[in-house]
């Protein structure tokens, strides 16, 4: 029946573990080498400090599913962050494989995994900064997907879809070129880019790594930015800003996302609550910098007479 004694329920009338994991999915780099997972693990240790709890940090790329579920359920833990569960990953089993309580941090979820989700509101950001851009005079807007495999990739592009509707801008295939959230994938779609026909005036990435490989590889063939072209990025990646692109772009509170889900996770851990159902979406916010400029359509040439 997959179940498996859990170690601090048995021990819990007697003592306390105050013992939490940040569990990270098969795909992920350690925090170390993961911009984003860097800036929420620095929001959730300050949350922690001064509670008495300690933090362990579970890494399932090597580990058979099974034996990781026995280990999670058999462990001392007496909850779970879960960073950024990937679409298909394991860890989406979370409610029907594991006792401990657990709170999804930078995702958002169907409901029907019945886990509370911490995030930023990806679709509203991507709205605002769609409509900006229109308001800057772009009619031709194309956009660098993210990473398939998550959840914020697919809700960035349907809320950048959904926006240009929304502003009677239409929506030209060939202009959306797929990324993966890296700088070599931006350089990629930049490639791409460079072979179109006809090119859009603005380009979104859906995160600033991809923004910054983009704006590279176009420079490496004599585009510059915003000169020839805007670009726009997501997530206002505090690395990214000290590189000195000036990339316009949407904040996304990565600091306030472990600490409001860390803050969640201990409500439903000390007060025995149940986990809320809709998840908590931290606002982004507009950064207007300069790699995006209004654009001003060519006046028509007057006809001569003869």
């Amino acid at each position: 029946m997959g179940y498996y004694p859990a170690r601090v329920t048995r021990v819990r009338s007697q003592t306390r573990t105050n013992l939490l994991a940040l569990v990270l999915d098969q795909y992920h780099p350690p925090p170390t080498r993961n911009p984003f997972a860097h800036h929420v693990l620095d929001g959730i240790l300050t949350t922690l400090e001064p509670l008495g709890y300690n933090l362990t940090i579970w890494m399932t790329t090597a580990v058979e599913k099974e034996a990781m579920w026995r280990r999670l359920a058999e462990s001392d833990i007496e909850g779970a962050l879960l960073l950024t569960p990937e679409i298909n990953s394991p860890l989406l089993q979370w409610r029907v494989r594991c006792p401990k309580p657990a709170v999804v941090v930078g995702a958002t979820l169907p409901p029907s995994y019945g886990l509370p989700c911490v995030d930023v509101d990806n679709a509203a950001g991507m709205r605002a900064l769609v409509h900006w851009i229109v308001e800057q005079g772009h009619r031709a807007i194309g956009y660098v997907g993210g990473n398939p495999r998550h959840w914020s990739a697919r809700q960035r592009e349907q809320a950048f879809r959904e926006a240009l509707a929304e502003c009677g801008v239409p929506l030209h295939e060939p202009w959306l070129l797929a990324g993966r959230y890296s700088i070599d994938s931006g350089r990629e779609a930049a490639q791409k880019f460079l072979q179109l026909e006809a090119r859009p005036t603005a380009v979104i990435c859906a995160n600033d790594l991809m923004a910054v490989g983009f704006i590279e590889g176009l420079q490496q063939h004599g585009v510059h930015v915003p000169k020839d072209i805007s670009v726009a990025g997501f997530d206002d990646e505090p690395t990214v800003q000290q590189m000195g692109y000036g990339l316009t772009t949407i904040r996304s509170p990565m600091h306030a996302l472990g600490h409001e889900a860390t803050t969640l996770l201990m409500r439903i851990l000390e007060q025995n609550l149940p986990p809320p159902t809709a998840p908590l979406l931290l606002p982004g916010v507009l950064i207007v910098r300069g790699s995006v400029r209004p654009y001003h359509a060519p006046s028509p040439k007057p006809q001569q007479e003869f």
